[in-house]
């Protein structure tokens, strides 16, 4: 399967050519290929199209249609590209290494090629039919111990892995503090003066205190829980079927996953996914759902006090998704003058989407630490 630089080089051709390579074109061949982005959300890392492939003479087992993750077509700020041209690796092997025997419901997989950042394909089953929500919304408090169970089933089967350990396209937690704490440290800033001091201003020293430690959270959190992270669960990576089925909750988008603390997965999703009255209303209830679901999965030796207290260390690692996010949409280089309408008017679009998401997730990760008193897990 070729690589591709962009949705204009979707072709009847190439898609013929990939899907017989990975197995799910044994006969005939695409004639055509319509290529749409109807009710596919934005993507900030990678574009997100749908391809919609006539056949001729091909069997029934050939997708009717198809998602593929691109390169997008707007440049990163220098100092973005080393993180996301990671993200992109460990997305396109995640899938083709890791998903098939996967505890949790992920997409299928129809076929991965990955020369760099700028050259790659993944071809991922179209699950569009199913629900998806806002992360603007609080919730979804009647699906939430559904997905933390399937969360702690997800952990649970990577849990010490040393599969996952020798894996070189998964990010130790060596290599995403390396990625990450430059980042968190040159976003403070900005975050700072923009957040903070409408939320709470007593977060300011436990956030100065947060980026002056933020490499060591990493090691900290993985030195007794290390396992399968996906790096980014929050509502809008889940998808919803109908309760009772396979498709009840299925988790989305792992560019992000690394090898390290699975609470810092339960920490970014209660803190950011639910408002702060009703996250202090469900929050040990989850954490104790998890824990339930760890054991029920055959961990051993980790205790409910402990995942407490690796969820508040995973509240302050949290903070990362917004810290670097306001600084990476304040940054992000639009369109040349020159492109075209419709592709000036969706970067308009991501980036106000952008901004309204990361500064809803601060505000209530913000309220969370502070309610948790997370920050007296950093030094003084």
């Amino acid at each position: 399967m070729e690589p591709l630089g962009g949705k204009h080089e979707i072709t009847a051709e190439w898609l013929t050519e990939a899907l017989r390579e990975c197995g799910h074109l044994p006969r005939g061949r695409v004639s055509a290929v319509d290529v749409n982005t109807d009710g596919i959300g934005f993507g900030y890392i990678s574009e997100t199209v749908r391809i919609v492939p006539t056949y001729e003479g091909a069997d029934g087992s050939a997708p009717a249609s198809i998602v593929a993750k691109l390169p997008v077509s707007v440049d990163f700020p220098e100092y973005l590209k080393p993180w996301s041209a990671q993200a992109v690796e460990t997305e396109l092997h995640f899938y083709p290494e890791a998903s098939g025997d996967c505890a949790a419901r992920v997409p299928r997989c129809y076929g991965a090629a990955f020369e760099g950042w700028r050259s790659y394909a993944l071809l991922l089953e179209d699950l569009s039919e199913l629900e998806s929500m806002s992360q603007m919304d609080s919730g979804p408090r009647d699906r939430a111990d559904a997905i933390v169970t399937m969360l702690g089933a997800l952990h649970a089967q990577w849990w010490e892995s040393d599969r996952l350990r020798a894996a070189s396209w998964l990010p130790s937690s060596e290599r995403q503090s390396e990625l990450n704490t430059p980042l968190v440290e040159g976003g403070w800033e900005l975050f700072a003066e923009r957040i903070v001091p409408r939320v709470d201003p007593d977060f300011m020293p436990v956030g100065e205190r947060l980026v002056r430690d933020f490499s060591g959270i990493f090691e900290r959190g993985a030195a007794s829980a290390a396992t399968l992270v996906h790096g980014d669960f929050r509502i809008e990576n889940f998808l919803f079927g109908e309760p009772g089925t396979p498709d009840e909750i299925v988790f989305i988008d792992w560019q992000l996953s690394g090898y390290g603390s699975g609470l810092r997965d339960m920490a970014y999703f209660v803190s950011q996914g639910f408002s702060p009255d009703e996250r202090r209303a469900v929050e040990d209830d989850l954490i104790a759902t998890y824990h339930r679901s760890l054991v029920a999965n055959g961990v051993t030796g980790y205790s409910l006090a402990r995942c407490h207290e690796d969820y508040r260390l995973g509240l302050l690692w949290s903070m990362y998704a917004p810290i670097i996010g306001m600084t990476g949409m304040a940054e992000r280089e639009p369109p040349p003058p020159e492109a075209p309408e419709e592709e000036r008017k969706a970067f308009d679009e991501m980036i106000e989407t952008g901004v309204a998401l990361v500064t809803v997730m601060a505000e209530r990760n913000i309220v969370a630490v502070m309610d948790t008193k997370a920050g007296d897990l950093l030094g003084a």
